[in-house]
């Protein structure tokens, strides 16, 4: 089998990841109900080959890749680096390169509405900073895979829609927009951690300073103005529509120290905790 892909290797054409997908794709346009997911699940690669090949005959693969490196699908190669992501189809065989331990997350899967005989094209696509949300949403599956695979489905759908929308619209969303979305939906899923500038900088794929600027264009506020406005905003929701204990809700958007949070609260509110909670219940 190797030897069969050793030549139309030869012929590959690199090709730099974009944001496009090939009309005989036909995926995006016939995802009118839930994929059948196989298996999903993270995996180390290259630690004893650095090439392998592979080729599913009944279901289309799809990966997000924390490597670099390269991967041949069918007569068209596409270098990698973190966060890229492909989409190849049923039958085509796909051989990935290594260069040292190669981590990523895959997804087998069917989608009933296509006949693995109409689809013909591979896509891949990096550089976008919605990947990462769509990477965790997906990954967050695995634990549902024995208990609740219906969920696994939906939550496969939700990435495939998130990807299609991705291919159709890269130009159209200016992407400032995209890495502001990208960096407050990290701080309102992970409030609790000790979040930094340069970290969310890092994840949505650019520098601490190109971060700090796009803020200070878009929101008016400094980075830590602009953090510190999501974790207040997000202690007066729970303060006024929760019953969570002050303590609890100080851990929770970030504030472990509760004297801090008491302070914060008051240079941003005027109030304390404990008034803006009373002041809900008089309502």
């Amino acid at each position: 089998m190797e030897d069969g892909y050793s030549e139309r290797r030869k012929s590959c054409r690199l090709t730099t990841i974009s944001g496009k997908y090939s009309p005989h794709m036909k995926w995006p346009q016939r995802l009118t109900s839930p994929p059948k997911v196989k298996q999903l699940a993270w995996a180390v690669h290259g630690q004893q080959v650095k090439q392998e090949t592979y080729r599913l005959p009944d279901y289309w693969s799809l990966h997000f890749y924390e490597y670099r490196g390269q991967i041949d699908c069918g007569d068209q190669s596409y270098k990698l680096q973190p966060g890229a992501v492909s989409i190849v189809p049923p039958g085509m065989p796909i051989t990935f390169h290594y260069e040292g331990p190669s981590e990523h997350l895959y997804c087998h899967f069917s989608i009933p509405q296509i006949d693995s005989k109409e689809a013909s094209s591979s896509a891949c696509l990096q550089n976008d900073t919605r990947l990462p949300q769509l990477k965790n949403l997906l990954s967050n599956a695995i634990p549902l895979k024995h208990n609740a695979p219906q969920r696994v489905d939906l939550r496969l759908w939700d990435v495939l829609l998130g990807i299609q929308d991705i291919f159709e619209h890269a130009d159209s969303y200016p992407r400032h927009d995209r890495i502001i979305e990208t960096a407050t939906q990290i701080v309102m899923q992970e409030m609790a951690q000790p979040l930094t500038i340069p970290s969310l900088a890092r994840r949505c794929q650019i520098s601490h300073n190109q971060l700090i600027r796009i803020l200070k264009e878009h929101t008016r506020e400094s980075p830590s103005i602009w953090l510190r406005r999501l974790r207040t905003d997000r202690a007066r929701e729970l303060l006024t529509c929760s019953d969570l204990p002050i303590k609890v809700i100080a851990s929770e958007v970030g504030y472990p120290d509760l004297q801090h949070f008491n302070k914060v609260i008051r240079q941003q509110f005027g109030r304390s905790p404990r008034t803006i909670r009373k002041t809900k219940e008089a309502l």
